[in-house]
């Protein structure tokens, strides 16, 4: 009985290990999943503040003062991010753009789908790997901006500039962009 008693004791202690060898090897295997897809989700739904100190230093323009709040937005094959971004109205805001992408892309806002409101007349074009920057000062309202690039806008890459009173930078990124305001 006693030697029964052992045996069993024995087996249900390998099947111990067995099972605790398991669930180690999984997590290894599920941790950098779980990672990349925290990562993933930062990227897509993140919202950050911006100002002078968050972007690169400013190109300088004779005659003009580099403003003191700055937002950067990287260009990506096929999108924007971020792709929904605030700004302070009748501020200007110096926009620094990083074209990430193996292509050509450009920002742009100007009245299409713009209705009703001022045509800002932006359209900043980068080639891949180039950086650009230009100033924004606009009176209130959801501004519609995008890549003019064959295809690019039907892709997906566009995005809103949400420019109110007395507002804070910010910034996010939606996987679907829904129509700010």
């Amino acid at each position: 009985m006693k030697e029964t008693l052992s045996a069993l004791f024995h087996t249900r202690q390998a099947g111990s290990h067995i099972r605790v060898v398991l669930v180690a090897v999984m997590l290894v295997l599920a941790l950098p999943i779980l990672g990349f897809g925290a990562m993933l989700a930062r990227a897509q739904s993140g919202t950050a503040t911006a100002t002078a100190d968050s972007c690169p230093p400013a190109t300088p323009t004779s005659g003009t003062p580099t403003p003191n709040l700055c937002v950067e937005i990287g260009q990506y094959d096929i999108y924007f991010n971020p792709n929904l971004v605030t700004i302070p109205a009748d501020t200007p805001v110096r926009v620094f753009l990083v074209n990430h992408g193996a292509t050509t892309h450009d920002f742009t806002i100007t009245d299409h789908k713009n209705p009703g409101l001022q045509n800002l007349n932006i359209h900043v074009v980068l080639e891949a790997g180039k950086t650009g920057e230009t100033t924004i000062k606009a009176p209130e309202g959801t501004y519609y901006f995008y890549c003019t690039q064959p295809g690019h806008e039907q892709a997906g890459m566009f995005g809103y500039l949400d420019v109110k009173k007395d507002a804070s930078i910010t910034t996010s990124a939606a996987t679907v962009t829904p129509r700010a305001g």
